[in-house]
């Protein structure tokens, strides 16, 4: 299903094709400067994406900031922000644990692209203001 829905994606963004599903069956979507990654649950989707690097500058205030962000999914639109394993990205995750048609999908993998740019911005102010 999955593989459909990809098609469709790259065919109507005019997108470059993804590579073929890694060995854990992901798939690696590449919007301009983001990328995503993409695996189908059985029944439903699971995105991902790295945010940014996670900046040394008052980390109390950015984590706090995530925390109400993370907060009943009120600033993530129902993902997580979170953190690779060794502490130096931020990341967002969102798992979508039901069948949905391509309409869905295609919606949901914008408003997901959108929360991560918003999420980009919001680091960026952080890391300015922090530098003040």
């Amino acid at each position: 299903m999955i593989d459909r829905y990809l098609q469709e994606l790259v065919k109507e963004l005019d997108l470059t094709p993804p590579s073929p599903p890694d060995e854990q069956k992901r798939y690696h979507v590449n919007l301009g400067k983001l990328s995503i990654t993409l695996k189908y649950l059985d029944p439903g989707f699971y995105y991902f994406s790295q945010i940014a690097p996670l900046p040394s500058y008052k980390r109390e205030e950015l984590f706090i900031l995530l925390m109400k962000a993370n907060f009943l999914g009120q600033g993530t639109g129902g993902g997580t922000l979170g953190l690779m394993e060794d502490e130096t990205f931020l990341t967002l995750s969102l798992g979508l644990p039901y069948e949905i048609n391509y309409k869905a999908f295609r919606e949901t993998l914008e408003e997901f692209v959108n929360f991560v740019e918003y999420w980009q911005n919001e680091i960026g102010k952080h890391k300015a203001e922090a530098l003040k």
